[in-house]
């Protein structure tokens, strides 16, 4: 990953609550018309789709007027609302998420018509954060699934939206974009009105990230925004970017739906090729209870912690890929890999021990509390201890149910193969 798109990309996470996806049923589209590709024109300058400060949206191909339009982040004249994809220049991200293209101009807290919903099987723990999935593809743009890894490719343009929410308040919304063959890059954008006030509209998060109190009218929660650079860390060239698109992932049947959103999606026309069902033993399960749903039934606890452990942990945890270097391949959590093989049962720490704890091995076969596994995943969040816990980054709240699920499965395992 270059230092130019580190710099450049920016996502966010944490909070306190629980974890829910509240998008609707997959392939379900949001409502709203949103402008798109709308130009402008103005005495002394020309608008390009981004932001200027003050004057009229335009959209649907429709010009407006305006006085000494500049461009992005341009003072005076109208506001061009763009088409929901990558912007020319990474370093100039269109800075109010209304203008983007990807949510309605008129009401940002809708997504645009073009997007599509979907959900996963096992979320990514988010500091207890509601969360809402879509992507949108560029036009005549479809995703390639890899036969080999059941991972989902989207062609360049395309643009994968999550909105974070607490007590139906809209806290950021993040858009991941695909700028060409090499790169993707992401912005955070963190939004307005708190408590009793209207939410209408979101702004660029700052290239260091952000901390904010946000008051939902219910509670103050503590949100932060890691640093455009954190977020590429997870989002890395190894675990292929977009960390949940996946057959592994999708292949589920929604609530209230009764088709596999997988099968929606093909009948929708979004695969360059029909993609081979996945096995049952190669589909994520629910680690457990929230509003996407429960484990099935059946669901071994070796399923339940090991799909926990692909959404929250695989994505730095895997061997490197040819050129492409992990973030930390000593060990694999990958759900695909074999226990005997993911490197960790009475294997000694390479990080240095937990403050405070005197375990020295990373997973002590049915003792969870001498398993640094599990103590850097209890560790709380301070300033001090931040590269203590796990996972490092995009948190800073323990998920409870997360450190239950490991411990037992931890007590379950009594001998290393």
């Amino acid at each position: 990953m270059t230092a130019a798109l580190l710099l450049a990309a920016g996502c966010s996470s944490s909070g306190n609550g629980s974890d829910e996806d509240q998008g609707g049923s997959a392939g379900s589209t949001a409502a709203g018309a949103t402008g798109v590709a709308g130009s402008t024109a103005g005495s002394g300058g020309h608008a390009t789709g981004a932001s200027g400060n003050g004057g009229a949206t335009s959209g649907a191909g429709g010009a407006s007027a305006g006085a000494g339009g500049t461009g992005a982040g341009g003072t005076g004249g109208a506001q061009t609302v763009g088409t929901c994809s990558p912007p020319a220049d990474i370093y100039s991200p269109i800075q109010k998420l209304s203008l983007t293209g990807c949510v309605d101009p008129n009401d940002p807290t809708k997504l645009t018509a073009r997007a599509v919903t979907y959900e996963v099987n096992s979320p990514l723990w988010s500091d207890g954060a509601d969360k809402t999935r879509a992507f949108v593809l560029p036009a005549g743009g479809k995703i390639h699934v890899d036969a080999t890894t059941g991972k989902w490719v989207f062609p360049v343009g395309s643009v994968l939206i999550k909105n974070f929410l607490f007590d139906n308040k809209f806290v950021e919304t993040r858009l991941f974009m695909h700028v060409d063959d090499t790169t993707w890059v992401g912005y955070g954008y963190e939004w307005n009105g708190q408590s009793a006030d209207k939410q209408t509209d979101a702004n660029i998060v700052g290239i260091g990230g952000d901390e904010v109190k946000f008051n939902t009218g219910s509670r103050t929660v503590d949100w932060f925004y890691p640093s455009r650079a954190d977020c590429m860390s997870c989002h890395n060239d190894v675990a292929g970017d977009s960390l949940g698109p996946s057959n592994m992932q999708m292949y589920r049947v929604n609530q209230g739906q009764t088709v596999n959103q997988l099968d929606q999606f093909e009948q929708m026309g979004l695969f360059d090729a029909a993609p081979a069902k996945p096995a049952t033993d190669q589909v994520l399960v629910a680690p457990y209870t929230t509003s996407l749903g429960s484990p099935p039934a059946g669901a071994t606890l070796d399923q339940k912690a090991r799909s926990y452990l692909q959404a929250n942990c695989a994505h730095c945890h895997q061997p490197n890929d040819g050129n492409n270097q992990s973030v930390f391949p000593n060990f694999d959590l990958r759900f695909t890999t074999a226990f005997k093989d993911i490197g960790v049962c009475n294997t000694p720490v390479t990080q240095g021990m937990v403050p405070g704890s005197t375990s020295n091995t990373i997973f002590k076969p049915g003792d969870p509390m001498s398993s640094v596994m599990l103590t850097r995943m209890t560790e709380p969040y301070t300033d001090q201890n931040g590269d203590g816990r796990m996972p490092k980054i995009g948190t800073h709240v323990v998920d409870a149910q997360g450190v239950s699920l490991i411990g037992d499965w931890i007590t379950s395992i009594k001998s290393c193969p």
